[in-house]
């Protein structure tokens, strides 16, 4: 009996080892199993990604001509829209600084661009691809890598009537202003990279498609360079937005002029692809955009919720302009005075993904765009960042954001911050009144405070922020960097990188 105690003791020491390496090596299994699906989900998401585009080809294939589907606005019961309840929060308010929605701050210095022709008084609007950087502003678009190191230029734009004045914040346009090139909406799949290019002289207006990772540097779809039609960017044309229409636009009037601010200018977006199958575009009137097939033939169209009815004054204010942004390859819109955020889904569908509650401080489109009514105890939507854990919300209380209401401080500012995961809202601390605030102050390496723009997130979320070497440089020479309560050791490191800049170098902070 001692002897069999003593197999059956052996016994289970050994079974207990062997299960102990089997755990030990299916331990190991999954370890390698999550690390390869982390460096794999990008190519596999392509993949489906490109077989849905496929599918939606052969169903688009097969469509009699001139058939349109009925728009769809469903909601999905599995994965309903985020709530942001903005007219129950107002009384939730307080302080937040950088750390409090972020733990890392990275800079990294973009090598100057070798052609010296090219301004560089404006800072960039950057686009993150997956092995890429994309800088682009007003004078073309630029490729680097990811560590800053310019690969080549895409296209370098043509420019007349154009004038930049930056103490003023100001873009003005001649009304006879001449743009061949790029324009500032980019975004990309893969080493696959979308731009829009137009020459308002011939008319044209692409969508052009550049795979980055091309050794040449050969303009690729070009007729001739003695042609004035000739596609000065690198890429093939994606989606002709004319269809074939070679007709030459009347001569410009040099009569007048408008402005916008460099922010203005990159937050448009216009057109956009979500595919090779489709693009979409902005309407005006009835309807808010229209999903086209490339050839040109409307495949839907979306109309905005809220219209004006008898609307007979000559005058309209330009109180809500909508939010419109790329995300991961996907567009997100929400048209003015609505309250939902729609992911736009070819061929038909509109996702609703965030919802604004309003409630009583809800202005309709008749009551915001009319010059009479009182704005007082009424909210207005302005911009949305849209990152990984956070949503940051910009909006207007008992005004409307003019010039004049600025002066006159009869406009109430105020930013607030969606944590995704408690599914909870709060006003950021401030006076509404002080519109140059800083906000949401760096406490991670005491660097310039942070507020998201919508069309500065990369694409896993990441807060973009656009430097010049001389406003890094004021920064930390300032009063607020020295009192500043970020760790000792991470402002020496930001001290010593502003130290190697020049004034006029480009930087990209990033923040995660």
């Amino acid at each position: 009996m001692k002897n069999n105690s003593s197999i059956y003791l052996l016994l289970f020491l050994l079974i207990a080892v062997s299960c102990n390496s089997n755990r030990l090596k299916t331990d190991e299994k999954s370890l390698v199993k999550q690390i390869l699906t982390e460096e794999e989900q990008r190519a596999h998401e392509e993949q489906l990604r490109i077989e849905r585009e496929q599918q939606l080809a052969d169903s688009i294939a097969k469509l009699p001509k001139g058939f349109r589907f009925n728009e769809e606005r469903g909601v999905d019961p599995e994965h309903p829209p985020m709530v942001i309840d903005i007219a129950g929060s107002l009384d939730s308010i307080r302080p937040f600084r950088l750390s409090d929605v972020a733990t890392e701050v990275k800079y990294i210095r973009m090598e100057a661009l070798p052609d010296s022709t090219l301004p560089n008084d404006l800072k960039y609007k950057y686009y993150l691809m997956d092995k890429y950087l994309v800088a682009t502003n007003l004078y073309g678009i630029h490729l680097y890598s990811k560590q800053g190191e310019f690969i080549r230029s895409v296209v370098k734009n043509e420019l007349t009537g154009v004038n930049v004045d930056l103490p003023k914040d100001r873009i003005h346009f001649w009304n006879d202003y001449t743009l061949v090139g790029g324009g500032t909406s980019v975004w990309g799949r893969g080493d696959d990279l979308f731009y829009t290019y137009s020459n308002n002289i011939t008319g044209q207006r692409y969508i052009m498609e550049y795979n980055c990772a091309a050794a040449s540097l050969m303009i690729e779809n070009q007729p001739g360079s003695e042609n004035t039609d000739s596609i000065i960017g690198l890429g093939t044309v994606s989606v002709d937005l004319r269809h074939g229409d070679t007709r030459t636009p009347p001569a410009r009037k040099h009569q007048g002029m408008f402005s916008m601010s460099p922010d203005y200018l990159y937050k448009g977006m216009g057109v956009f692809s979500p595919d090779r199958n489709t693009y979409v575009q902005n309407m005006h009137g009835k309807n808010m955009l229209g999903i086209l097939g490339t050839g040109g033939d409307t495949l839907a169209t979306f109309a905005k919720v809220e219209q004006l009815e008898n609307y007979t004054k000559n005058l309209m204010r330009g109180t809500d302009r909508g939010t419109q942004y790329e995300k991961d390859g996907k567009l997100f819109v929400r048209t003015n005075f609505n309250d939902t955020i729609f992911q736009v889904i070819p061929p038909n569908k509109l996702f609703p993904v965030y919802v604004f509650h309003l409630g009583q401080y809800k202005v309709t489109m008749q009551e915001g765009v009319d010059p009479g009514f009182d704005l007082n105890g009424k909210i207005i939507l302005q911009d949305f960042a849209d990152t990984r854990d956070y949503l940051f919300i910009t909006f207007t209380k008992d005004s409307y954001d003019c010039p004049n209401n600025r002066r006159n401080k009869t406009l109430k500012l105020y930013r607030a911050i969606y944590s995704k995961a408690k599914h909870k809202l709060a006003i950021v601390e401030g006076l509404p009144t002080d519109y140059e605030a800083p906000i949401l102050e760096n406490d991670l390496d005491g660097g310039v405070p942070v507020w998201p723009q919508s069309f500065m997130v990369g694409r896993n979320g990441e807060i973009l922020v656009s430097l010049k070497g001389s406003e890094l440089k004021a920064h930390i020479k300032a009063t607020g960097f020295e009192h500043s309560t970020a760790p000792i050791e991470k402002k020496n490191e930001l001290r010593n990188f502003a130290d190697m800049l020049a004034a006029d170098d480009d930087v990209l902070m990033i923040v995660k």
